[in-house]
């Protein structure tokens, strides 16, 4: 079995445990979210931020071409 090398910076103190103050309870980890102090998802709802990714589906009127084949293939 091949040794595996862990590469550790001992100088950097690690991050201390930051609670999103959105109330989800979720650890904020990325320098970003910890600097507004609110996660990804209670940003995007609290409007701070606008969302990344818009999510569609076929449903919404969002464009689902080439998955509608997996559908009725099915049936």
């Amino acid at each position: 079995m091949a040794a595996v090398t862990l590469l550790l910076d001992l100088d950097v103190p690690p991050l201390s445990p930051m609670l999103c103050l959105g109330g989800c309870g979720k650890f904020l980890w990325d320098p970003k979210y910890r600097e507004l102090g609110y996660g990804r998802d209670c940003a995007e709802r609290l409007g701070i931020i606008v969302p990344t990714a818009p999510r569609f589906s076929r449903r919404d009127g969002g464009d689902c071409e080439g998955q509608t084949s997996l559908i009725e293939d099915c049936g």
